[in-house]
């Protein structure tokens, strides 16, 4: 038994989690950057809830941002772990009142995850998109030291929700790992993201 994550394109209602669209970061933080300062594209969003029951009643959240150019693929090799390290920017945030997006290239489609329990077994050879369970890696196992894997996603099940932006994870596996202490932080740093191509 799993915690599954499902995709969908329907309109996310304020409490789901998301992908694409923009985030709703403080004015205070400043929107992350690739390492030759283009601003980078939201990935997607999960409730701190998801994480840690510290957060059940704080309107915490952890967002993505990746490197993006559509119809390209060379942010495939951006989001490689390299030194356990890779272009993503993991933050974590007080979610504000209203959206932001000043991505260079921003996903236009905004898409639902939710959790659903799978009642399948889950193994080292589950590659669905899921919340915590067994480390399933398509390469190496990746190491990050501090933190570990929270959230996998296969990049099949994220084209259900970006039907016009599809291919953002090609068909390999999108791993974010949180630092053990991320909740007690905001901004920049608190977690990594790691894609694997098969």
């Amino acid at each position: 038994m799993f915690d599954e994550l499902i995709f969908t394109g329907g309109t996310p209602a304020k409490d789901d989690a998301y992908v694409g669209g923009g985030a709703c970061l403080p004015t205070d933080l400043a929107w992350p950057c690739s390492p030759d300062g283009v601003p980078l594209t939201h990935l997607m969003a999960f409730p701190g809830r998801w994480f840690s029951g510290a957060l059940i009643d704080r309107n915490y959240w952890v967002s993505v941002f990746v490197p993006y150019q559509p119809g390209e693929v060379a942010h495939y090799r951006k989001l490689r772990a390299i030194d356990g390290r890779s272009q993503a920017v993991v933050m974590g945030y007080v979610r504000a009142g209203s959206e932001r997006d000043e991505a260079a290239q921003p996903i236009s489609d905004r898409g639902t995850v939710r959790l659903e329990v799978n009642c399948d077994a889950d193994d080292d050879e589950n590659l669905a998109s899921k919340l915590d369970g067994v480390d399933a890696w398509l390469q190496s196992p990746v190491s990050v030291g501090a933190g570990c894997r929270r959230v996998s996603i296969y990049g099949g099940d994220l084209d259900r929700a970006l039907t016009e932006h599809k291919g953002v994870l090609s068909d390999g596996m999108g791993y974010l790992f949180l630092d053990e202490s991320f909740s007690e932080r905001t901004g920049a740093g608190i977690g990594r993201f790691f894609l694997q191509l098969g």
